[in-house]
């Protein structure tokens, strides 16, 4: 028998709710069909016990056909999943057809971000198939690595191993702000405990290094020696110390290293690594050349540009080695979305690849010029492109809930913080051109989207996931005219964020797609 191609048409149906919204709403779709002419006698109803909800209507081909006895009327009958929500039973169920989709709207008991509606959830999947769209959080990470007992990194592609041997030692990425936060603890020159601040900061800057079987962990990336990846030959083809050496006098985006400054640029968060420190300072652990400053704070000239202790000053400066000096400016923070304030053309990122598919596996930055050879002699993996099991995906992938898209999206949400709109550009973090213009519309929606034809019966129960609402757009159109921030991805990782924000608007009519002309799209969160 002959198939008709219209109850064999494939809609998409978009489940949709907001934080504290006792609200559900669904649209349906397809891309020929106008419901408000060709859906006669349109009629949804819920099926409790199935969890699905069955729509249905009259579908007139032609109304002319059909007068002229030539054409037919055809039933067509979808039935959606409806996610594992709280629907209230005795509310009725609002419909419309309208120019090119179906809405339909339910209403729950409780909202979808309620911690009885979490609980409940947790309670009823004994599978444990929510654990993909658990929060990305790094102390997690951090413990089940030092837990394991030896680890290996391979590429989530083509499952290669990326360590020549097994990694035992993890830590959490020294903060880029402790400079700071040291200012903040003990001010800014010696009478109010500067030179503790300066020797502290000289001191942690010269630990700070890449060092064979030390494992640094960010909320993105994984910062490893050049020296425990396999293959990786990152020759320097001129050699990083003339050129080092012959831009001693940096000039950066945001501020340049001048020997003997104490002051540098940075971004002030305190860190758990960087902290130690401080800390330790804090509590009265310092040495007796701090301890004679501390003694001396009513000397007139106890002020570091003024007093011998400038000298002092000046030569632990000297001491740190060129690659250090751009760390103190934050210029090896986590690469994977850089902020404009830690952004220098004195630095170079270099893409990183994997030596068996060439898969993008993350960057390594570099002197600039002719140079390949990485500035603190680490490489900087992204979580999204590696794993640590050679199936990708397995219980024993610490990275498994990692995607390209999460971790923007968790990047993004942290930048906004409790911004109602946060506007940004994003840029190449190589040639420093602009690659799109996003704006945060909603960081508290739920969606879940899937297809159906008539007669398909829906499979395994529906889950609501958590994604930010955007705007979207090239920078081809006027999107906005003020940005809130900057930041800057390699040139991969932004054409393939440009991907997923164009694809995920496909999951909505054109008539809820645009928003004063541009994309309305989502990210998973």
């Amino acid at each position: 028998m002959e198939l008709n191609p219209k109850t064999q048409r494939k809609w998409r149906y978009t489940w949709e709710a907001q934080s504290h919204s006792p609200n559900l709403r669904l649209v349906l779709f397809d891309s020929v069909t106008i419901p408000k002419i060709h859906c006669q006698s349109l009629d949804v109803s819920i099926i409790p016990g199935k969890s699905q909800i069955l729509v249905t209507w009259i579908d007139d081909e032609d109304d002319e056909a059909i007068s002229r006895g030539k054409g037919r009327e055809e039933v067509v009958s979808l039935r959606v999943p409806v996610p594992r929500v709280l629907l209230d039973a005795e509310s009725p169920v609002n419909f419309r057809a309208l120019d090119d989709h179906i809405e339909v709207r339910l209403v729950l008991l409780l909202p979808v971000d309620h911690p009885l509606v979490s609980d409940f959830n947790l309670v009823t999947d004994s599978l444990g198939n929510r654990d993909n769209s658990a929060p990305l959080v790094m102390d997690y990470d951090l413990k089940t690595l030092t837990s394991m007992g030896g680890v290996h990194l391979h590429c989530r592609n083509c499952s290669i191993r990326l360590t020549k041997k097994a990694l035992f030692d993890f830590s959490e990425m020294p903060s880029i702000n402790w400079r700071e936060s040291a200012d903040n603890w003990f001010g800014n020159c010696c009478c109010s405990f500067g030179s503790i601040s300066e020797k502290m900061v000289a001191k942690y800057t010269n630990s700070y290094t890449c060092s064979s079987g030390l494992c640094l962990l960010s909320a993105t990336t994984v910062l490893l020696s050049k020296d425990d990846l396999v293959e990786c030959n990152l020759s320097d083809t001129i050699g990083i110390e003339n050129q080092l050496e012959s831009s001693l006098a940096l000039s950066c985006d945001h501020g340049g290293v001048e020997s003997g400054s104490r002051r540098s640029e940075g971004n002030g968060e305190s860190h758990e690594n960087g902290g130690e420190s401080i800390q330790g300072l804090a509590r009265g652990q310092v040495d007796d050349s701090m301890r004679r400053c501390i003694d001396k704070p009513s000397m007139p000239d106890c002020c570091v540009h003024d007093s011998p202790r400038s000298s002092e000053s000046l030569q632990l400066d000297q001491k740190l080695t060129l690659d250090k000096k751009f760390l103190l400016d934050g210029f090896l923070e986590d690469v994977f979305m850089a902020k404009a304030s830690n952004v220098s053309k004195n630095v170079k990122w270099i893409e990183f690849a994997c030596p068996e598919c060439s898969s993008p596996l993350g960057a390594y930055p570099s002197g600039g010029g002719n140079s390949v050879k990485p500035i603190d002699g680490g490489v900087r993996l992204f979580k999204c492109y590696i794993s640590t099991s050679s199936a990708a995906g397995e219980s024993s992938d610490v990275f498994r809930k990692y995607t390209l898209e999460r971790m923007f999206t968790n990047q993004l949400v942290e930048c906004a913080k409790e911004e109602l709109s946060f506007h940004v550009l994003v840029k190449d973090l190589t040639t420093k051109s602009s690659l799109f213009q996003i704006v945060i519309l909603n960081p508290n929606s739920w969606s879940s989207t899937g297809l159906c034809s008539s007669g398909d019966e829906p499979g395994s129960t529906l889950e609501l996931s958590r994604i930010v609402k955007v705007l979207f757009s090239d920078c081809n159109s006027s999107l906005v005219k003020k940005i809130d921030e900057e930041v800057y991805f390699m040139k991969g990782q932004g054409e393939e964020l440009i991907e997923l924000l164009t694809n995920a608007s496909k999951f909505l009519p054109s008539s809820c797609a645009y928003l004063q002309g541009s994309l309305v799209s989502s990210m998973h969160l």
